[in-house]
């Protein structure tokens, strides 16, 4: 049967900074009037300033940076602040987009009692505020917000409903605020906070490259396995992600190859990725290299085999990963953004941001420690000549894989934003 045709079409125009009954009462607070928002936490923000690893190792110790790994590997919370001048409680709309249209906006929808209600101000007026889950915002981008109070349809026929899209055709009550504009900064890293057991997740762009560049944003991911590690090497491992975290990581990043890190002993019978059919999986037969073990024969194969899948646009965006993040991938992470142009002591900053909830940096205080970038200090040594830059030498390095100088000049092409 099909759907009924309406003789009928009721038109609801709305006014933003005003009520449906004319009075305005929904007021943003914070972020607003084009603020620049900090994404990194305090504590992360100390220790990145360090310029060297020993600087930073410093900072760590004067820190309580031994706190849980899912809250130091997070962005600091967006929370959105608002006000109400005619006694408006939700429930709530939340609007919150990069275009200033919010024709892309993200929608949350709230209960009256999920905001939390402040003390009023000399006027009268009661403070609200909204922690955002998982607002995982980019580096260095301007956003827009707006809150709906209590919009509304008097029949209730159509409960708590769009009023631009309203079936009933009957006027609407309701509050609607101005939009509200912020900036974020853009220092990296970017975390991406996810629902379920995968974390330690981040871009791999935002940093400075070579020539006044930056690495894009939105294009790679590195982070933790998707699913559990194998048990018996023949099972698959259970999936760490929530419902949630599919929908985000295929809708909102747009992830399209799936680059498994982990032997087949870990993989097991792993045949998909736990993204779904909409995303290609590349599984490795060995485990792929890291620390020395990428400057040895077979290491320098795989490393060729993997660095060619960032070196076709249709294989974009990407999320690489290992199982806990750290040692696979972020040897694989240093080269990308080596190669890039990234400067040697951002190249550490990305690399020690893993380990940082631990309150040490791998390799700093033990240089014979079995993690720590002077494996890649003493590998990429061997490459070049004296007076060369490190890119150079990663460069000359991956040319030793069997990479091509045509597939570094895509990738750089895909991967470098311009001046």
């Amino acid at each position: 049967m099909g759907m009924r045709k309406l003789t009928a079409v009721a038109v609801v125009v709305l006014t933003v900074g005003s009520s449906l009954s004319g009075r305005a009462a929904v007021v943003p607070v914070a972020p607003a009037g084009g603020e620049v928002f900090q994404l990194l936490p305090e504590k992360q923000r100390k220790v990145l300033a360090g310029k060297t690893r020993v600087e930073r190792q410093q900072v760590l110790k004067g820190l309580d940076a031994r706190e849980s790994r899912n809250s130091w590997r997070r962005q600091r919370p967006l929370v959105l602040k608002w006000k109400t001048t005619a006694g408006e409680d939700g429930p709530w709309r939340i609007r919150l987009a990069e275009k200033s249209d919010l024709s892309d906006a993200r929608e949350l929808w709230l209960e009256k009692d999920w905001a939390k209600k402040g003390a009023k101000d000399a006027s009268g007026a009661e403070a609200w505020s909204y922690e955002v889950p998982f607002a995982n915002l980019d580096l260095g981008k301007t956003y827009y917000w707006q809150v709906w109070s209590n919009v509304s349809c008097p029949g209730h026929d159509c409960g708590f409903t769009y009023p631009d899209a309203c079936k009933c055709g009957r006027a609407k009550h309701g509050n609607i605020s101005s939009v509200a504009r912020f900036a974020t900064s853009a220092e990296p890293p970017r975390w991406i906070e996810l629902e379920g057991k995968t974390k330690n997740v981040r871009d791999l762009g935002g940093w400075k490259a070579a020539g006044g560049r930056r690495v894009r944003t939105g294009m790679a991911f590195r982070g933790q396995g998707l699913n559990e590690n194998s048990v018996s090497g023949l099972d698959r491992g259970r999936i760490r992600l929530t419902v949630e975290d599919v929908a985000y990581m295929t809708g909102t990043l747009g992830i399209k190859t799936d680059l498994d890190l982990r032997g087949s002993k870990e993989t097991g019978r792993l045949d998909a990725s736990p993204l779904g059919q909409s995303v290609r999986l590349v599984k490795r037969a060995t485990t792929s290299p890291y620390y020395s073990g990428m400057f040895r024969t077979s290491g320098k194969k795989t490393m060729a085999e993997n660095f060619r899948l960032f070196c076709e646009r249709k294989n974009y965006p990407i999320y690489f990963h290992c199982i806990g993040g750290a040692d696979r991938t972020g040897s694989l992470a240093y080269v990308l953004n080596g190669v890039l142009g990234v400067e040697k002591e951002d190249l550490e900053r990305d690399y020690e941001s893993t380990f940082y909830n631990e309150g040490n940096i791998p390799g700093v205080e033990d240089p014979k420690h079995g993690r720590g970038t002077q494996h890649f200090d003493a590998g990429f040594a061997k490459y070049g000549k004296p007076g060369d830059a490190l890119q150079r030498r990663i460069e000359l390095y991956l040319l030793d894989c069997g990479v091509t100088e045509e597939e570094i000049a895509t990738f750089r092409s895909i991967m470098l934003e311009l001046p």
